[in-house]
C-alpha cells in the first residue's frame, strides 16, 4: 500500500532575531479550538477509518478465503490451490498491518493468539491427521492455540517444504482445512463486531468525554503510541532476533509460505497506516498533529519508518535462510526497526504526553 511520506509544505521562517533557537517548523498560532477539533477527529478516524475498516477489510478477507478453501475441498486442482495461497496471502497482510494496533478487544478477548500463534510444529498437525477425531469446527475451538489459526492453514496449504501441489491433499487434511477456515472467519467476526457492534470504536472516538476505557484523550492517544511502539519491539526483538540468535527457521513466523519478511514488512507499514489515520482512505491522524507543533519530529519518524521498511527490503531470500546466508541485513533490519521503536516510545510519547489532556 503506497503511502506519501511528505505532504506539500510552504513555510517562511524569519531569521532576524539573533539567538533565537527555531527548533519547531511552525508557530504556535494555530487557535487552540482547532486544535482541540483535531485530536477529536484523530481519535474518531483511527477508530473508524484505520481500525474498523481494516477489521471489516480482514473479515471480507477471511470470507474469500473460506470461498476459495470451499472450492479446493470440492476441485482440487493447482489452480485452486494457488487461488487458496493467495487469498490467505491477502488476509494475511491485513492482519500484520493490524498488528501496529493490537489493543482493544482483540488483546483483551485473547483474540490475537487464537488466531496467530507460531511457531507451529507440524510433527503436532500430523498427530492430529493421523487421528480418527472427526475434524469439526467445534474440535478446532478446542484446540490449543498453536493448532488453530493461520498457521496451520498455511501448513496445510503449502506443506513442510513449501511445495505441495493438489494432488498431495488427503481427504482429512481438506476436512481438517475447512475447520480451520472456518474457526478463522468465526474469529475475525469478533473483531469486526467488537468494533462495529459492541462500540469500542465509540471507546475510542470519544475519549476524555465519556468513554469509560479512557478517561482521558491523552490516555486514548498514548494507547495509540504503544501500538506503534510495540509492533517494533515485537518485529525486532522477537520475530526477527530469536531465530536469528539461535539460527533456527523453524521459529519463524510464516516458514511454509516463506512470507516471514513480508509479515515483517506488513507490520512496519501498518505504523505509518496509524500514524497518518489512513488505510483504504484518507483521515487525521497523530501526524497531523505532529506537524502542527513539530515538524522535525514528524520527519525523524517518517525517515526512520523508510529506512526500516528499506532495511527488509533489502532482505532478498526467504527469512530462514537469511538468518543464515544474510545475516548482516538482518541485523541491519533488526538495528532499522530499533531506532524507529527508539523515537516512537521516546520522542513520540513525550510529544503526546505534553500535548495531549
Amino acid at each position: 500500500m503506497n503511502r506519501s511520506f511528505i505532504k506539500a509544505l510552504v513555510i517562511a521562517v524569519p531569521l532576524t532575531l539573533a539567538g533565537v533557537s527555531c527548533s519547531k517548523d511552525k508557530n504556535d498560532n494555530t487557535n487552540v479550538t482547532d486544535i482541540e477539533a483535531l485530536k477529536k477527529q484523530i481519535l474518531a478516524d483511527a477508530a473508524n477509518i484505520v481500525c474498523k475498516a481494516s477489521y471489516q477489510d480482514m473479515f471480507d478477507k477471511a470470507q474469500a478465503l473460506k470461498t476459495s478453501i470451499a472450492t479446493l475441498n470440492t476441485t482440487t486442482n493447482d489452480a485452486n490451490l494457488a487461488d487458496s495461497q493467495n487469498k490467505w496471502r491477502a488476509m494475511r497482510t491485513t492482519w500484520e498491518q493490524t498488528e501496529a494496533w493490537l489493543f482493544g478487544p482483540v488483546a483483551e478477548d485473547q483474540i490475537d493468539p487464537r488466531i496467530d500463534t507460531w511457531p507451529v510444529e507440524f510433527n503436532d498437525l500430523e498427530s492430529i491427521l493421523s487421528g480418527n477425531q472427526a475434524l469439526t469446527p467445534e474440535y478446532v475451538a478446542g484446540l490449543e492455540e498453536s493448532l488453530k489459526g493461520f498457521h496451520p492453514i498455511e501448513y496445510l496449504l503449502w506443506g513442510q517444504n513449501g511445495n505441495k501441489t493438489a494432488a498431495q491433499f488427503t481427504v482429512r487434511e481438506k476436512e481438517f482445512l475447512v475447520s480451520l477456515t472456518a474457526n478463522l472467519v468465526k474469529l475475525t467476526t469478533e473483531v469486526r463486531d467488537s468494533w462495529s457492534v459492541d462500540g469500542y470504536d465509540k471507546q475510542l472516538a470519544n475519549a476524555g468525554a465519556g468513554s469509560t476505557e479512557f478517561t482521558t484523550q491523552q490516555a486514548a492517544f498514548l494507547q495509540i503510541v504503544d501500538g506503534m511502539s510495540g509492533i517494533c519491539d515485537e518485529v525486532a526483538n522477537g520475530k526477527i532476533k530469536e531465530p536469528f540468535d539461535a539460527q533456527d527457521p523453524k521459529l519463524e513466523e510464516s516458514p511454509f509460505a516463506k512470507n516471514s519478511t513480508i509479515d515483517f514488512t506488513n507490520n512496519i507499514k501498518g505504523i505509518l497506516d496509524i500514524y497518518q489515520g489512513r488505510f483504504n482512505s484518507d483521515g487525521k491522524g497523530l501526524e497531523d498533529l505532529v506537524r502542527e507543533k513539530d515538524l522535525s519530529l514528524d520527519a525523524d519518524i517518517k525517515s526512520k519508518h523508510a529506512a526500516a521498511i528499506a532495511a527488509l527490503n533489502d532482505i532478498t531470500i526467504p527469512f530462514g535462510e537469511a538468518i543464515v546466508t544474510q545475516q548482516s541485513k538482518v541485523q541491519n533490519a533488526m538495528t532499522k526497526i530499533q531506532a524507529l521503536f527508539n523515537v516512537l516510545d521516546g520522542d513520540l510519547k513525550t510529544f503526546v504526553q505534553k500535548n495531549v489532556k
